[in-house]
């Protein structure tokens, strides 16, 4: 089994308890001061036979830490909101209790020293990464040359500098670990320290010293600078080896942070050896320091052919009653094709593969893999806050269609990506761009496959491939405790590719149907964060379990739970609980698709930490008019509701609101002094009826940062009118606009903004052709004219303009009859024409590489284009109303 990063779960739960959600500031405080240690996510296990058990300890009590923690916090949080006499009796009976007696900062400590416990009994330190036993082929060449220069004593008393440098998953890692185990280095060094660098240089340095000094809490509070001295005088004074490995982009390393001169001046032999896969920076280094004693220089290359092969065979179990010799040639080069000579690769693949029953699996998984390089990732290049993100899509059904909005907003709300507390109010907002940004780095290495893209070319849809889904969840599941997965259908007897083990600490993540869980597994979700439903059931049966779980087994007799993701996008009429409020901790309430037709509980007006709340497409009309005081609310989505405001003497408290969708806006709803207290939004998205829009165009136009809007004007009958809307053009991010009701004549290209790229005009009613207007915005590569957007007969494009076009759609102009394009449009891929009844002259230069799609179109125009050859493809469609 491969060795594991504990800091994966360590980190995940550590963010989680220094979060600044929590208002118990001195019990949060104190949890703070005894984790503080940075080297805390910088732990690893070799996981084998006789260290699972230790590991599994080891995360058993980092679990009971999140547990006590937060049930400690939602104790006081139930107290806080019981009426007098029902807190009385509730205090009453937590005196009588002698475990709800025990001191908060002893039982911590206690954690603390069982996690402590599990390194010492365990023989292994902080900072240092063991790994099994060096079998990888082809390095020990490189691990002698660099002891011997490490170790060389007449190279003279300079700090040397080693460099490590190769490929992701080349063991840049395991040999700079296998030096710093090595009896030489051990016998010839004073001290030694290990830092897995990160983008904190005072992490780093204070790291350093700790480990030379043996002091956990030596210098504090000292500086950046303070700390690069105090460094730099151990290096000069004792003969130390330190170790920076660099397995993030932008890290801090000690190239970048200690004085050159120091690092390369007089000193008493001590080393430093950095792992690094930039090969700018270690040859701009080499060339300052050209023909420098004190420094060398290593660089990893892939394993050839057969060392690849033979580090293979060391790290796979044969199918049964088979050997070497019975190996097809074509799966030993697709084995080797696929691993690339990545040392880490090709040991994942081999345990991997040692799960699977036959050759033909084998060259299943293969095919799947091709083109992956998900092992070297796994192990070597992703972020902790990355790989955590990757292990979630178990979570997911296998082969199942992510929507990308619902991915990144349940990443935000289990704590996944974040950012140093400290950061300002400013900051935070980047957390939905660095989401995107994890994603994007999954996509570009073909660890993720995009199913579904928008029309402006952003990801709509992912998912994961099978064979990468099942080492995922196979590695989130079975070692980290993080998931735990149910099937939606009972599986047969005799079959356990649907089997769910055990958990072993406790349902923590818990995706499937509820009706398949049985008691025994219902008496572990007393500690459960998320649970996500895919049960798609028929559409007359709503799931009405939901509430009867929820209730007695997450909230049960402790009046609360800690449950902080409820996923239910797609379930048919889910019954929610009455108590629902009493989940204080829920950051994200999901039930778009779900249909459900009554009033959300009362009680969700409780939620103070809710960051998503999503009930679009259901019949939902009214939400808790509570909402405007979510603080922490990012993301509401409804359903043409229209919400209460808050009287006078209150205000708005939405500040970190990012997505406001659905909402309907009339006189009830005033937008100064209340709507316009929404400064942050990135998507709006509303239907008003207002006698006058002054107000409301003044608050859309002080939206600095806002990236997609869709407004409807309608009148008291719901059918459109006047948009009355001033240019758009001050708002610089703005990029997707759907407008309905009538606007103004388009003057010029700079009513809208440079910079957008899709455009839906609907009911707009200009008199005048917009094509020469539009064709001038330089990036618009998608636009539909959509019914009596135009009212004109005649409609030309111009032969310069729209560099960036590629799909146009022309529906329902019921007056167009003539469209004449004065030359070729290189940049577009289709046209869309649908139901513009009266077009019967199509005039554009012929043989164009266009797709044509005609929807109830006359015959007359079809047989035209036919006839003149006009385009690449062309499809004609029906739609029936």
């Amino acid at each position: 089994m491969d060795y594991v990063d504990v800091g994966e779960v360590v980190s995940a739960v550590l963010r989680q308890l220094k979060t600044e959600h929590y208002e118990e500031h001195k019990a949060r405080m104190r949890v703070e001061k005894s984790i503080e240690d940075p080297g805390w996510n910088k732990y690893y296990f070799v996981i084998t036979n006789d260290e699972l058990k230790k590991l599994e300890n080891l995360l058993a009590a980092v679990y009971k830490m999140e547990d006590f923690y937060e049930t400690f916090v939602l104790r006081r949080m139930h107290v806080r909101r019981m009426g007098f006499g029902r807190r009385y009796i509730f205090i009453l009976r937590q005196m009588l209790n002698l475990k709800a007696t025990l001191d908060f900062r002893s039982e911590i400590r206690k954690t603390i020293f069982q996690i402590d416990a599990v390194f010492k009994e365990s023989s292994v330190s902080r900072q240092s990464r063991p790994r099994e036993e060096s079998d990888v082929l082809g390095l020990e060449k490189h691990k002698g040359n660099m002891v011997t220069w490490l170790t060389d004593t007449n190279s003279g008393p300079n700090i040397g500098f080693l460099l490590i440098s190769g490929q992701t998953g080349s063991d840049k890692t395991t040999v700079a670990t296998e030096i710093y185990k090595s009896p030489e280095i051990e016998r010839h060094f004073e001290f030694r320290a290990w830092v897995s660098a990160s983008k904190d240089p005072v992490s780093n340095f204070r790291s350093i010293l700790q480990q030379i000094t043996g002091d956990s809490t030596v210098d504090m509070k000292s500086t950046e600078s303070e700390l690069e001295e105090k460094i730099c005088k151990i290096l000069q004074k004792k003969r130390c080896l330190v170790v920076v490995d660099i397995n993030m982009e932008n890290a801090y390393d000690l190239l970048d942070i200690l004085p050159h001169s120091a690092l390369l001046g007089e000193g008493n032999g001590s080393r430093v050896i950095m792992t690094m896969r930039s090969k700018y920076r270690i040859e701009s280094f080499r060339h300052e320091y050209k023909n420098n004693p004190s420094l060398s220089y290593d660089q990893l290359k892939p394993l050839q052919d057969e060392g690849a092969w033979n580090l293979f065979l060391k790290k796979v179990r044969l199918p049964d009653n088979t050997v070497e010799s019975d190996i097809p040639d074509k799966l030993k080069r697709e084995i080797i094709n696929v691993c690339g000579g990545n040392p880490s690769a090709v040991m994942a693949l081999g345990r991997f593969l040692s799960t699977k029953k036959s050759y033909e699996e084998w060259l299943t998984v293969l095919e799947q893999l091709s083109g992956s390089n998900f092992f070297a990732s796994m192990n070597c290049e992703l972020t902790t806050g990355m790989r955590t993100c990757l292990l979630y899509f178990g979570v997911f059904p296998k082969g199942y269609k992510i929507p990308v909005r619902r991915l990144l907003r349940l990443w935000l709300a289990e704590g996944f990506v974040t950012e140093p507390r400290e950061q300002t109010e400013r900051i935070q907002w980047d957390l939905e761009k660095k989401a995107k940004m994890y994603l994007r780095v999954l996509i570009d290495r073909s660890i993720i496959q995009i199913t579904k893209w928008r029309k402006d070319g952003s990801p709509k849809t992912c998912r994961m491939p099978g064979v990468l889904h099942d080492i995922c969840l196979s590695k989130a599941q079975d070692i980290f405790g993080l998931l735990h997965i149910h099937p939606t259908t009972p599986a047969p007897e005799s079959s356990s590719d649907h089997a769910s083990p055990s958990p072993k600490f406790g349902a923590r993540r818990v995706s499937g149907d509820i009706k398949q869980y049985s008691s025994k597994e219902y008496s572990r979700m007393q500690h459960l964060r998320s649970y996500l439903s895919f049960n798609i059931q028929k559409k007359d049966t709503p799931a009405v379990e939901i509430s009867d779980f929820l209730s007695a087994e997450v909230i049960g007799h402790r009046g609360f739970g800690m449950l902080m993701v409820l996923d239910l996008e797609r379930v048919y009429k889910p019954k929610l609980p009455h108590n629902l409020g009493q989940l204080y901790l829920s950051r994200y309430l999901g039930f778009r698709w779900t249909f459900l037709d009554k009033q959300l509980p009362h009680s969700v007006s409780k939620l103070h930490f809710l960051e998503t709340l999503d009930v679009k497409h259901t019949y939902i009309s009214s939400p808790p008019n509570s909402i405007w005081k979510m603080n922490y609310l990012r993301h509401l989505c409804l359903n043409e509701i229209r919400l209460d405001m808050p009287v006078k003497e209150q205000s708005i408290s939405l500040l970190r609101l990012h997505t406001l969708w659905g909402l309907f806006v009339d006189i009830k709803s005033p937008v100064k002094n209340g709507l316009d207290g929404l400064i942050n939004l990135r998507k709006l998205g509303l239907t008003f009826h207002l006698d006058s829009v002054e107000e409301l165009d003044k608050w859309i136009s002080s939206l600095k940062g806002l990236e997609s809007l869709r407004l409807r004007s309608k009148d008291k009958n719901g059918r459109p009118s006047e948009l009355k809307l001033k240019p758009l053009s001050g708002l610089k991010n703005l990029t997707d606009v759907y407008l309905l009701g009538s606007l103004p004549e388009l003057d010029s290209e700079y009513y809208f903004p440079q910079g957008i790229k899709v455009l839906t005009l609907s009911i707009s009613k200009l008199k005048k052709d917009p094509m020469p207007i539009l064709s001038k915005l330089p990036k618009l590569g998608v636009l539909r004219l959509l019914a009596d957007s135009y009212t004109g007969n005649e409609m030309v494009r111009p032969s310069e303009g729209f560099p960036e076009l590629t799909i146009l759609k022309l529906w329902m102009l019921k007056e167009l009859v003539t469209w004449t394009v004065e030359a070729a449009v290189t940049s577009l891929d289709e046209l869309e024409i649908r139901c513009c009844h009266n077009l019967k002259k199509l005039s554009c230069p012929l043989n164009l590489s266009w797709t044509i799609i005609l929807t109830n179109m006359p015959n007359e125009l079809e047989d035209k284009l036919r006839a003149d050859d006009y385009c690449e493809e062309l499809i004609i469609s029906t739609l029936q109303f």
